[in-house]
């Protein structure tokens, strides 16, 4: 049997179990990691090293910062000063709740500013006798907004970084990713500005008073562990925008997390409840079969393919236009991680049969991920947003349109100008 053949059904079969609820992310990612090493196309010494590599530790150390924010309080005094800017009519509150989870979310995890921010507004809304369903998705879209912000934003922005180092390029600036990420936000924001009355429901949805409660134990004034995290966090993002040879991304990321939890903003306990582990290891694996699918020479078969379907004379730019559809396609009915390390190493494959550099394709399966808003199933906020606002598949598909029509216009119009 051929190695591409090897590798093929190695592939098929992580993407079969990543569709499979049965299956844990995690778990399919070290599968794949193993069968990739045992049929010879990683040493097996080194297969799981991809787990440590650089764009993991700066993901990691940007977890730990952002979960000394969380522990010290300072996230959840910064989200009740940005809700405190506007008052608390229906509008006011939606157009606070994007710019909120856009500001939180580019400084803590999606998860963590999930986790903040959902108390306090169900404890406007329920002041205000508002339905929590007006605001929670508008939230969820600014939580997105952040994700594209900074290299350490998303779990996609890490994961294609490191295919790319791997395939021995470099990887993402840490300010490279918000060249589709604030012109995203711009326009998704004014257009949901004239019709997110229309995209929401109208039922009423009472708020989730227990969580409501939680809002009440939000620090009103700053202490000095909180300055000590905001201090740490600043430094951290200046040494990462910097990214000097002395001290690059991933080593100020190191920093900054260690600095944290020497300084007491989080404990050893709290530094491990802090790190996403299933996403370390989606991350790792994922790019351990990536490379495994360019040793194989599966990559640059499936690069020929899709090129020959496209017709021999297709250009960079209609090639983008495939590569970023077929992941936004894909992502809906799997991890967004995932979707977009499955697809990098056949971008780079493409480019490298074009003789040109791959980034415009790496960034394609890169924004390609980031519209996994049609389903839950791309997306685990997503069905947290569901259950607390109780839409229905609907309201989240109509919803989700919109933001895929906004990102399909920046991702074609700026991929071409900054990468190609």
């Amino acid at each position: 049997m051929s190695p591409m053949i090897i590798a093929a059904i190695i592939l098929i079969t992580v993407v079969v179990m990543f569709f499979s609820p049965k299956f844990s992310n995690a778990a399919v990612c070290v599968i794949g990691t193993i069968a990739m090493g045992l049929a010879g196309f990683l040493p097996v010494k080194t297969a799981f090293s991809y787990y440590t590599s650089t764009s993991i530790i700066l993901m990691v150390g940007m977890m730990v910062v952002g979960g000394g924010m969380f522990h010290t309080g300072l996230a959840g005094w910064l989200g009740r000063k940005i809700i405190s800017l506007t008052g608390k009519g229906e509008r006011n509150l939606q157009l606070v709740a994007i710019l909120a989870g856009w500001i939180m979310s580019s400084v803590c995890s999606g998860s963590a500013s999930m986790m903040i921010l959902y108390p306090i507004f169900c404890s406007i809304c329920l002041a205000a006798d508002l339905s929590v369903n007006r605001i929670l998705l508008p939230m969820f879209t600014g939580i997105g907004f952040g994700s594209f912000m900074t290299l350490a934003g998303s779990g996609m922005c890490s994961a294609t970084a490191s295919i790319l180092i791997e395939s021995g390029y470099r990887g993402w600036g840490f300010l490279e990713p918000a060249w589709f990420g604030l012109p995203k936000a711009i326009l998704m924001t004014v257009v949901l500005f004239f019709f997110m009355h229309k995209l929401l429901p109208s039922t009423y949805v009472a708020p989730d008073a227990a969580e409501a409660a939680k809002a009440e134990n939000l620090p009103q004034n700053l202490n000095g562990k909180m300055m000590i995290s905001g201090v740490i966090l600043v430094a951290t993002i200046v040494g990462m925008v910097i990214d000097s040879p002395v001290c690059p991304m991933y080593m100020c990321a190191a920093i900054g997390g260690i600095t944290s939890v020497v300084l007491g903003c989080l404990n050893e306990k709290q530094m491990f409840a802090s790190i996403s582990w299933s996403t370390v290891f989606l991350i790792g694996g994922m790019t351990a079969v990536a490379k495994g699918v360019e040793e194989s020479g599966l990559g640059a078969a499936l690069a020929e393919k899709i090129i020959s379907l496209a017709g021999n004379n297709a250009s960079p730019f209609a090639l983008i236009v495939i590569i970023y559809l077929t992941t936004a396609l894909i992502t809906q009915f799997m991890s967004n991680n995932a979707a977009a390390s499955l697809m990098a190493p056949i971008g780079i494959a493409i480019a490298k049969s074009m003789g040109i550099e791959p980034y415009a394709f790496v960034a394609a399966t890169l924004f390609g991920s980031a519209i996994g808003c049609l389903t839950p199933m791309a997306t685990p906020a997503l069905g947290f947003i569901m259950e607390g606002g109780h839409y229905t598949p609907k309201d989240i598909f109509k919803w989700g349109l919109v933001e895929c029509a906004c990102s399909c216009v920046v991702a074609l119009i700026v991929i071409p100008l900054v990468w190609l």
